[in-house]
């Protein structure tokens, strides 16, 4: 297994609702598989704890882990508690729908995927410079966001 996690929620609709919750990964050949599940009454502080405390006691300690998902408050908080050394990205697609969605500008988030695919840093800052010059706000929350993320 690479040390790279995707994580994420989902809600469920009908008689019972809830979240579930779920962790995959990638194996050599590229094939992503479910690493665990889980379900709790709504996408929360509490329940990501759980759902990461058990993802945890399954996994034991993995050097240079990697976690991903959306940018949901209560997962990055919990991935900082349960797995304090871990790093925590955010999934370029969500990132992408979401300034989308914020900015109705779909030329935006082009520069943002040719930044996020940047492999220099010159390519990276022309991209942003790029951005920022088409859109102030959409620079300023990519680099509130954070870069490294």
């Amino acid at each position: 297994m690479h040390p790279v996690i995707v994580i994420d929620g989902t809600h469920l609709e009908g008689r019972f609702g809830g979240t579930m919750f779920v962790a995959t990964a990638q194996n050599g050949n590229e094939q992503v598989y479910p690493i665990a599940f889980g379900y709790g009454d709504s996408e929360n502080n509490i329940s990501w704890e759980w759902f990461l405390d058990c993802l945890k006691s399954a996994l034991g300690h993995i050097d240079d882990l990697v976690f991903i998902s959306d940018r949901h408050a209560s997962i990055e908080a919990m991935i900082s508690k349960v797995f304090p050394y871990a790093t925590y990205t955010i999934c370029c697609w969500h990132f992408y729908e979401n300034i989308k969605k914020l900015y109705h500008r779909k030329d935006i988030a082009t520069i943002m995927d040719k930044a996020a695919r940047a492999y220099t840093k010159f390519k990276y800052n022309r991209h942003m410079e790029e951005l920022r010059n088409l859109y102030q706000n959409a620079y300023d929350y990519v680099i509130d966001t954070g870069p490294h993320k």
